[in-house]
């Protein structure tokens, strides 16, 4: 197979409209003239591994295909996490060059601007024979500890995620996609993915703004938009006239109230669910489908099977051609070729899952993984801090926050502003708590562990006898 997918659409609908930017329309041969260009540039930077700190920008696109048509790895940098984060998360996958869209620096690290990547000498297009199982992408997630993992996200992994995808959510080279997610997570560079390999125009946007998005619809005639719940219900507070063809949910658990309430407005809503390790989505569930408001997010894709180990609390596990052959610094879990993905859950008799709780103790605040032992980690390393559990509180408007409880000291008090401080300088601003309580005692494990059960159940049991 040929995974050159942006040469392969130059030369078949060199003219059809590839990416749309702020205006500016890209054709197929146009994208891959610059993103040659850069490839060379690219090569020059002598690294076949490269993180990629950037945002959904034209230069953006550019880099990604460049970076492919030299078979470079591209390590994608979450922009949100702090300095400290981005440099643990690098070093653990041995990079230390970066290339960037923004106003970016980083302390014993290389960092190369888009514009500066002119100014480098060349050596040569090497547009190499890629294999399947060559390593296009490197994003990272985390395990329930929050040790951030590097997956592994091959050519194969994304072109069977596409093909998945395409079956069940029935886009055509002739549809227009909008990318309103963000192009460093796998939500949104899915998009970019599945529209180089199908041959349709990806409208490219900036930042979310609901009316600009609804403006953007109807201007680029739009047939479908993937989208995290708390945009969906943002968009519904506008009233739109431009009609979809569907709205792929996913990154967070929907509300069954604004499933609903999109359902009633007549918005084709797919619900579905995946995760970093499968490059997106593996079961995903029709708007037509009487079950959409059972609380289920669908069955799986046509390439992928999963199966519920009843043995391990109702663990999810995946198996297909989508699912990633390992992380770089971790031990991928498997179970007879299936994914073992630390997610709960089960299955009907017709197959549809449901999902009960993700990853334990993960907390999902629109659509952005937090891990409570990075903000426990954080919380304990001020002075006054004895102990720390984190919980979540639901919320209309995130899903999910969390809730730091902390155990104090003797002889310190309760300084909220200092905790805050230390966290940020920690942690990336959604990670921060929402809200902060002290306890009296953080519950522990007979083994000497916190016991995260435990202390939300007692944090939920004050709150609902509290007047």
């Amino acid at each position: 197979m040929d995974y050159n997918w942006l040469e392969l659409q130059a030369g078949e609908r060199p003219d059809k409209p590839a990416v749309i930017f702020n205006g500016e329309t890209v054709t197929f041969a146009q994208l891959y003239r610059k993103a040659e260009v850069t490839s060379e540039k690219l090569n020059g930077l002598n690294r076949k591994r490269i993180g990629f700190f950037i945002d959904n920008t034209l230069q953006s696109v550019i880099l990604i295909h460049a970076a492919i048509i030299s078979d470079i790895e591209i390590v994608m940098i979450n922009r949100r996490l702090t300095a400290v984060e981005i440099d643990r998360q690098l070093q653990d996958v041995d990079v230390d060059t970066i290339v960037t869209t923004a106003s970016f620096s980083m302390e014993d690290y290389t960092v190369v601007h888009y514009d500066e990547l002119s100014t480098l000498d060349s050596t040569g297009n090497l547009i190499g024979i890629k294999s399947g199982d060559d390593t296009l992408s490197i994003m990272f997630t985390s395990g329930t500890t929050g040790r951030a993992k590097a997956v592994k996200q091959s050519y194969d992994n994304h072109y069977e995620s596409a093909l998945g995808c395409e079956s069940r959510f029935n886009y055509v080279t002739d549809s227009v996609w909008m990318n309103v997610n963000p192009i460093y997570h796998i939500s949104g560079f899915s998009i970019l993915m599945r529209s180089v390999i199908r041959g349709c125009t990806m409208v490219l946007v900036e930042k979310f703004e609901p009316l600009e998005v609804w403006h953007a619809l109807e201007a680029h005639n739009v047939t479908h938009v993937s989208m995290v719940p708390v945009m969906l219900e943002r968009m519904m507070k506008h009233e739109g006239v431009h009609e979809l063809q569907g709205i792929l949910l996913g990154g967070a658990g929907v509300t069954m109230d604004i499933l609903n309430r999109a359902l009633e407005k007549g918005l084709p809503v797919y619900n579905s669910f995946g995760m970093t390790e499968t490059c997106s989505q593996i079961v995903s569930i029709a708007p037509g489908d009487p079950k959409i408001l059972k609380g289920t997010v669908g069955r799986p894709l046509d390439n992928i099977s999963i199966r519920i180990d009843e043995e391990n609390d109702g663990e999810l596990l995946v198996k297909g051609p989508a699912v990633t052959k390992g992380y770089l610094n971790a031990e991928l879990q498997l179970d007879d070729g299936y994914f073992r993905t630390g997610d709960m859950g089960y299955t009907d008799e017709e197959g549809y899952l449901y999902i009960l709780d993700r990853r334990n103790d993960l907390i999902i605040s629109g659509g952005e993984n937090i891990y409570p032992k990075e903000i426990e980690d954080a919380a304990v390393s001020h002075e006054s801090v004895k102990n720390a559990v984190v919980i979540k509180k639901k919320n209309q408007k995130w899903g999910e926050v969390p809730v730091l409880l902390i155990e104090i000291e003797d002889s310190f008090y309760l300084d909220e502003d200092a905790i805050m401080a230390t966290l940020e300088k920690r942690l990336a601003r959604y990670k921060l708590p929402k809200e902060i309580h002290v306890t009296e005692e953080v519950v522990m494990t007979s083994t000497g562990k916190v016991s995260r059960a435990k202390n939300q159940e007692i944090f939920d049991m004050k709150k609902s006898s509290s007047p």
